[in-house]
């Protein structure tokens, strides 16, 4: 389990973070639909909604962060590879020791 969090790829870690999201929502949406409509919940109804709505929510700003940090990641290496595309390396000629 612990190898599984030190990943060393950012898109992986991008990846596992998206798919806790969509467990933050699901389980947001599990206590807004099923346990907030019965009858008597313990808490009451009031916890359960807001908590189900701030799971959803939360999930779907985490999924949307990821995203644009992916995208711009991407953006990154892209500008990357045309600066070094632009800067051509030239070497330059040795001088040889017969010339002194």
């Amino acid at each position: 389990m612990l190898k599984l969090l030190k990943l060393n790829s950012e898109k992986e870690r991008a990846i596992l973070g998206v798919v806790i999201c969509i467990i933050s929502s699901i389980g947001g949406y599990f206590l807004l639909k099923f346990i907030s409509t019965k009858e008597n919940p313990p808490f009451g109804h009031t916890i359960y909604i807001i908590m189900g709505t701030s799971f959803m929510a939360i999930g779907g700003v985490g999924i949307v962060a990821i995203m644009k940090y992916l995208y711009d990641l991407n953006k990154r290496e892209k500008r990357k590879q045309i600066k070094r595309k632009k800067h051509k390396i030239i070497f330059l000629k040795k001088e040889s020791a017969d010339k002194e």
